[in-house]
């Protein structure tokens, strides 16, 4: 198991910044198709190749609309399922440096899939 890192895609917050802009005019942009973003897990993540951080975006210096799309129904922000479930989220990142568990690294958030973590807190338990 191994670790892909999206190196492609920032967080919303990143982009802001990249931008100079604030994270509410970035997801305004998202909401209106202005940049090319995928939503994993309720976390939107911004493809900076696709969609370079501009301050201005205005519609009509827009070459292609771009759109939201979902990706990898199967993945689970790893931080955010550990603290629903109240676990301790440090063996699980652990597992996943470790290469026991297959994780995905997009922007600033790591992510795995759901039956993996169901089965480490299994056989952890």
């Amino acid at each position: 198991m191994a670790i892909h890192v999206l190196e492609n895609y920032v967080s919303v917050e990143e982009y802001a910044k990249l931008c100079g802009k604030t994270r509410r005019a970035i997801m305004d942009r998202i909401k209106a198709n202005g940049v090319s973003a995928i939503k994993v897990d309720g976390y939107y993540a911004i493809n900076v190749i696709a969609s370079p951080p501009v301050k201005h975006n205005h519609p009509s210096a827009r070459e292609t609309k771009s759109s939201v799309h979902v990706a990898h129904h199967e993945l689970r922000c790893v931080i955010t399922w550990c603290w629903g479930k109240r676990y301790r989220c440090y063996p699980f990142l652990r597992a996943i440096i470790n290469g026991k568990i297959e994780g995905w690294l997009i922007g600033d958030e790591v992510f795995a899939k759901a039956e993996d973590l169901e089965a480490f807190r299994k056989k952890r338990d």
